[in-house]
């Protein structure tokens, strides 16, 4: 009797991902904003490095930025995220993603400017090192274009990553264990 229920119930599900019920869209794009930013924080850790003087070693570098911009998705980004479907809720479909494409682009140049660039410097000058003047423009700069992939990514590939439960859980660990390396990382310094 319980095989026949197990044989039942393992047909009535499906197996197609557009079939199964999606995770909440929301929360994937919050998933999706901290991997794009960290992607995006792998490519500009030379910047960060240089404005530093050298102080830091690129990975080391990467793993702190990957925690910031983990932080900010996870915390400020999914209230960022809201304010963007509430904007956008009455808007035509295609002009959606430039919505978010703004304010991601406002909201983490404003992360940056504030929030990174004051742990760089906090890390410099507990060291004894000089701390980076005229960075202050480069990094809005890099923070606001990396916003705005970021949140434009979450716009345009959120509903359709959304039936993908798998790729999510794999995405969302991987920028957990990322963060996790670069507390490892900031505790050390």
């Amino acid at each position: 009797m319980t095989s026949r229920n197990a044989r039942i119930s393992k047909r009535s599900q499906p197996t197609d991902p557009a079939e199964r019920k999606p995770l909440p869209l929301m929360g994937v794009q919050a998933v999706l904003v901290a991997a794009v930013l960290c992607l995006g924080e792998l490519i500009c850790s030379p910047i960060y490095v240089s404005m530093s003087g050298g102080a830091f070693y690129l990975g080391s570098w990467w793993l702190l930025a990957c925690l910031l911009a983990v932080a900010f998705s996870y915390i400020v980004g999914f209230a960022l995220l809201w304010c963007c479907e509430s904007f956008a809720y009455r808007m035509k479909r295609k002009v959606q993603p430039l919505v978010y494409a703004v304010v991601g682009a406002v909201g983490f140049g404003v992360w940056t400017t504030w929030v990174v660039l004051s742990i760089m410097g906090s890390i410099l000058s507990s060291a004894g090192l000089a701390v980076a003047s005229g960075s202050t423009v480069p990094a809005a700069v890099n923070g606001a274009v990396l916003g705005l992939a970021a949140f434009f990514c979450a716009a345009t590939l959120g509903e359709r990553l959304a039936h993908h439960r798998v790729a999510v859980a794999i995405v969302l660990a991987v920028t957990i264990l990322l963060a996790i390396a670069g507390a490892v990382v900031l505790f050390r310094l």
